[in-house]
């Protein structure tokens, strides 16, 4: 009787975490069986998640299972405010159509170990369009979309492209400790008369980063207006680290070892990846390194169909570095969804007097960086294991919001995209 009613309460208690779990308007996974989560116009894996307002453009979800049977997963649309908070709006003011809909496509893998249903899913649709643009969260869930019932969440942007964005990366910045080492950014914004009301107070820009978000420079402000152009000129500039080009590995194929795999394990449990030790970089000299600016390419070797005949590997990273005081040090990328946390954390192995790491990732191209995060912060530095270098081609991405007043949210007016070697100044 004992052995039972401890049984209730051990289910009970779990029943009430689940229940508890806090869903986020953020890139999180909150199901240990879903993998490979991916969103992208469909002609090109390696673009953002981003359409225009009232046109053609789709998006494409698609992400795997692992788990023994096949799920009713269902997803919904969330309006977010310029900063991810859920906007006040109704879902009536920015869908047309239902408000809720079935991902009905999937497909079980083929001789995959471990085996998985990959689900995907074209968006919008004619079940399900939008109104308004803005920044989304597309939630899937079992059942409905409480919190306990989220598998994951995922942003995307819907954009009207009614603001023009200039920009440039000085070399000489206004701080010259920055010379050779940071990035600041320049830029101007063109608005249309109709931004004329208050622009001060209506319109916000946000700057990212490659895909990170933990180094997101959000809430900036016009600081003078001339005409339809609005300056950012700040005393201290908007500046980020210049960091490094990004490390990578090639494991679109397990039949040979590609540059920066130290070796390949058939196990009978699928296989295990051990790349070769990674070491500090910040005191050696730039050097020039294709890179995809962090993301990842999900792609299987010739012949094969990597929806379904992809496989997975358990990856080993190796970091030698001493021993980091007061501090974590997290493997960052597109890899692993840019999150800082205990999937991508490096752990200190004191048998090797290393770092050591790993990723249950699927076949295809990684880029990668090692991020230093201090105990009690949020933000990760890539500058202390990566280097910081003024010639480092990163990408920039400026979002340019408008804070309407009936119906209050922001609008999303502006979206560019550039590559930091594109625009700096001599």
């Amino acid at each position: 009787m004992k052995k039972i009613l401890l049984s209730f309460i051990l289910i009970f208690l779990c029943s009430i975490g689940m229940d508890a779990m806090e869903i986020q308007n953020k890139d999180l996974v909150y199901d240990d069986n879903i993998k490979t989560v991916l969103l992208y116009p469909p002609s090109d894996q390696l673009l953002p998640p981003v359409i225009r307002l009232n046109s053609t453009d789709k998006l494409r979800l698609s992400f795997d299972d692992m788990s023994p049977e096949s799920y009713q997963f269902k997803y919904t649309f969330v309006h977010c405010t310029e900063n991810w908070e859920t906007s006040d709006l109704d879902q009536m003011d920015y869908l047309n159509g239902f408000f809720e809909d079935d991902i009905t496509q999937y497909e079980f893998s083929l001789n995959a170990i471990p085996p998985y249903i990959h689900y995907s899913l074209i968006f919008p649709n004619r079940n399900m369009q939008i109104k308004l643009s803005g920044n989304y969260i597309l939630k899937v869930y079992i059942d409905t979309p409480e919190d306990g019932n989220v598998i994951f969440t995922r942003r995307f942007f819907v954009v009207e492209q009614l603001v023009k964005v200039e920009a440039s990366i000085p070399y000489y910045p206004k701080n010259l400790e920055f010379v050779r080492k940071k990035q600041q950014l320049d830029i101007k914004l063109f608005t249309p008369d109709l931004f004329s009301a208050e622009p001060m107070q209506r319109i916000n820009v946000s700057i990212q980063q490659n895909g990170r978000w933990d180094n997101l420079k959000s809430g900036l402000k016009p600081t003078g207006i001339m005409m339809n152009q609005l300056n950012f000129d700040y005393r201290n500039g908007i500046v980020f680290e210049g960091g490094n080009q990004f490390r990578n590995f090639d494991m679109k194929s397990y039949y040979y070892q590609s540059m920066y795999i130290k070796e390949i394990i058939n196990d009978p449990n699928g296989y295990i990846v051990i790349l070769h030790t990674d070491q500090n970089r910040s005191t050696k000299p730039y050097s020039v390194i294709e890179d995809i600016q962090g993301d990842k390419l999900i792609k299987a070797r010739k012949g094969q169909d990597t929806r379904i005949e992809g496989e997975y590997a358990e990856v080993e990273f190796w970091l030698r570095q001493p021993r980091i005081k007061d501090a974590k040090v997290y493997i960052l990328g597109a890899l692993n969804d840019w999150q800082l946390d205990q999937e991508g954390l490096m752990r200190w192995d004191s048998r090797y007097n290393m770092y050591r790491g790993t990723l249950f990732i699927k076949q295809g191209y990684y880029d990668y960086l090692y991020a230093v995060v201090p105990n009690g912060e949020t933000r990760g530095s890539v500058s202390f294991i990566e280097g910081d270098h003024w010639e480092t081609n990163n990408q920039y991405t400026v979002y340019v919001y408008y804070r309407t007043r009936v119906p209050e949210y922001d609008r999303l007016v502006g979206y560019s995209t550039f590559n930091s070697l594109d625009v700096s100044t001599y």
